[in-house]
């Protein structure tokens, strides 16, 4: 009796024994958890914070670069009014009228300057166009008056110490930037002397009339750096922002401080996270259920399993086998998921970047080329009319091109953002595309545009400036990808349910490898390597029709040329309803 009393006493300290252990085993796991939850979490948000630091940090340069640039554009902006022939004889002859409309209101229309102002030889102020406004008699405003003087008679002295010194930089560049303050606002001021545009002219240094601009950095340059660095919310401030990474200071021209520029600051970091959070929590709560309970069967198994120690060795190895398995295949997803998202990042800041660029840059030498042609053709002298006109033409045409695509840059973009609203109305086809030949014929005349467009109906409704891209595209490539094949072959048909328009040349053509990659955007076929070309043309394209509910094909073969077909249903051609993208 006494034996078995022993016996059930080991026994039920053998299970008290076991009992203890299993619970210190539920326990340490949780623990563990815990432990790498937090760890892991510690990671995340470590990682967060140089995520946004690096970010901060590209938004800032771009700021400072945006700011630069304006700055550095506010000369060459003026160079289109104050090198110029007409410009100069007109000063001269004081002409308020001619000065009012080429100067005043085309550089405050055009480029956003705030304040003209002109100084005559005798640094007199001979015109004044303050806020839009002509201020007759010319006077100076009560904030900026002896500033302006003052730059000017800086750009005089210049002027005349650079006629003196040989080798100086001719009087032609010669500018004087500022940044200054005019009140309680932050502004740039250039000053430029007005010369002729020919050496028909001359003129003695230091005699020149003065232009000065002058733009406030809280207005129109707020906002050009602002869309240049993508950002909103963009403003000028007297003092320090919030947080000292999202603000760029801003400087006078003699080194002290007037304030800073500042946005709301984008952390891609912190947003992840805040998206992330609750679904972490969520897995955290389960992973600890989880192992609390895997916990507790342990210990239900202990207590059943005591005289098994064979068997519950061979569940312990199972489990470390599970929980390391789990462990291994939730940080290979944990890997390859920072990869796709690195690799995302990537390339949606390449695409915004690109498109940036390209949009920004492309603004300042259409400004310069348009503004040559309007010289051009105000400019009648030592030259027949029919000369001046034809060149202009020439040049407006070319800024019809850039513009085009420009156009097709940021139509790509919004299109991928979902901003871009079909607005269909009743027009005429065939004359749109006859429009579009026409306009190539006068940039490619060595090309020759066959034409059998009669089987399409007189009126259809679709979206002119989204259709006539999508040909100006199509038809610029045929020209383009086919230099040594003058024919380009444009064929339409159409039958009960489809209108069909088939633009064909016998250019190099493409490789069959490219054509299901050929709609991509940025993608360009192999062939077209040489060839000036964005790769966004063809997407723009394939989306547009879409939108009017069309498809478009691509048929070609290297050497032998391309042919690319676009099919749009009737019924749609005959509807007046507006499609979003």
């Amino acid at each position: 009796m006494r034996v078995n009393f022993r016996a059930a006493n080991a026994v039920k300290r053998l299970r008290v024994l076991k009992v203890g252990l299993t619970s210190h085993i539920t326990f340490v796991l949780v623990t563990l958890t815990c432990a790498a939850a937090v760890l892991f979490c510690g990671f995340a948000w470590l990682a967060s914070v140089k995520v946004d630091d690096f970010y901060l940090r590209r938004q800032a340069d771009f700021v400072a670069q945006g700011l630069e640039e304006q700055i550095h554009a506010l000369p060459r902006e003026q160079e289109s009014v104050t090198k110029w022939d007409d410009a100069f004889l007109y000063a001269k002859q004081r002409n308020h009228e001619w000065l009012l409309e080429n100067i005043g209101q085309w550089t405050s229309r055009y480029f956003g300057h705030d304040r003209t102002y002109i100084f005559d030889d005798a640094n007199r102020l001979m015109f004044a166009f303050r806020d839009g406004v002509d201020a007759m008699p010319p006077r100076l405003g009560s904030d900026d008056g002896a500033q302006m003087a003052a730059l000017a008679n800086e750009m005089r002295a210049a002027l005349v110490d650079g006629a003196a010194k040989p080798g100086a930089e001719p009087l032609g560049q010669l500018a004087r930037v500022r940044t200054i303050m005019i009140g309680n606002r932050p502004a740039i001021a250039s000053a430029r002397p007005m010369l002729p545009s020919s050496t028909r002219m001359q003129i003695q240094a230091g005699q020149e009339f003065i232009a000065v601009s002058v733009k406030f950095i809280d207005g129109k340059v707020a906002e050009n750096i602002s869309h240049y660095a993508r950002l909103e919310g963009l403003r000028f401030t007297l003092s320090e922002g919030p947080d000292e990474r999202a603000q760029v200071p801003v400087s006078l021209h003699d080194g002290g401080m007037i304030g800073y520029l500042v946005w709301q600051p984008i952390r891609p970091g912190f947003m992840l996270l805040q998206q992330i959070a609750p679904a972490g929590l969520g897995c955290l709560v389960l992973l600890i259920a989880a192992v609390f309970w895997l916990g507790r069967g342990l210990h239900r198994t202990s207590l059943t399993l005591l005289d098994s120690q064979a068997e519950l060795t061979h569940h312990r190895n199972h489990l470390e086998e599970m929980v390391a398995d789990r462990t291994a295949e939730i940080e290979r997803q944990r890997e390859e998921l920072d990869r796709l998202l690195v690799h995302e990042r990537q390339v949606n800041a390449l695409q915004r970047q690109f498109v940036a660029m390209a949009s920004h840059e492309f603004r300042t030498p259409l400004a310069i080329i348009d503004a040559a042609a309007q010289r051009l053709c105000r400019s009648t002298t030592n030259v027949s009319g029919e000369y001046v006109h034809e060149k202009a033409g020439v040049i407006r045409s070319a800024v019809v091109r850039m513009v085009d695509l420009m156009e097709s840059i940021l139509a790509s973009g919004r299109l991928e953002t979902g901003q871009i609203i079909l607005k269909r109305s009743e027009g005429d086809l065939k004359a749109l595309l006859v429009t579009c030949c026409d306009r190539q014929r006068e940039l490619s005349p060595s090309h020759v545009f066959h034409l059998d467009l009669q089987p399409i109906p007189d009126r259809l409704t679709f979206d002119r400036g989204a259709m006539e891209q999508v040909f100006t595209n199509l038809i610029s490539n045929a020209v383009k990808y086919s230099p040594n094949a003058p024919d380009i072959y444009i064929r339409a048909g159409v039958d009960e349910k489809m209108v069909q328009i088939a633009i064909a040349d016998s250019g190099i053509g493409m490789d069959a490898d490219d054509l299901p990659k050929l709609f991509q955007p940025y993608y360009r076929a192999r062939s077209a390597t040489g060839i000036a070309g964005t790769g966004i043309g063809l997407n723009v394209v394939k989306q547009v029709i879409e939108l009017h509910g069309g498809t478009v094909e691509v048929a070609s073969e290297l050497g032998k040329g391309t042919t690319f077909t676009i099919s749009l249903p009737i019924e749609c051609l005959l509807s007046d309803q507006q499609v979003a993208a």
